[in-house]
């Protein structure tokens, strides 16, 4: 499979830049069960996001390594960007495309994670305070790996 393009980080990223500081409210395992089956939700959009994304770059005939080299020196001040002025075009109308695909998939994702039984906003809280809680990690790994194989290998007996 084809390297995954940074820039598709910033689709989960939007999901998890909480607008508000979360209030520290306690994640039930109810709420941690929603979240996971929601996050997997996300995730597997995710994959068919990116391939989305590899193939509007390879249609402007670019790689998406090559895209990943420009983008990124020209998020950075301090890199020169060493491209030609074809291969900038291309990546303009890649981006394009992109935004496109991203808005798209942000009402995608959302309503995904209300089907699940979660506000956006709780989504994000939750996100937010599993990133800060390795107990919570361990949790949420476990209820994940769970859903995947039948069986939580994290669960003590």
């Amino acid at each position: 499979m084809k390297k995954v393009i940074s820039t598709l980080g910033i689709v989960l990223f939007t999901l998890f830049a909480a607008t508000a500081q979360t209030e520290d409210a306690q994640v039930t395992d109810a709420e941690l069960q929603k979240f996971a089956e929601a996050y997997m939700s996300v995730q597997q959009m995710n994959q068919t996001i990116q391939q989305e994304m590899v193939v509007a770059i390879e249609k402007e005939g670019m790689t998406p390594e090559r895209f990943n080299e420009i983008y990124q020196a020209e998020m950075d001040p301090e890199v020169e960007v060493d491209a030609t002025a074809e291969e900038l075009e291309q990546k303009e109308a890649v981006m394009i495309v992109i935004k496109e695909i991203q808005a798209a998939s942000q009402a995608k994702m959302e309503e995904k994670i209300k089907e699940k039984g979660l506000t956006m906003q709780r989504f994000q809280e939750i996100g937010a305070q599993v990133q800060q809680n390795p107990e919570l990690q361990q949790k949420l790994q476990g209820m994940m790996m769970k859903q995947q194989t039948g069986s939580n290998p994290m669960q003590k007996n």
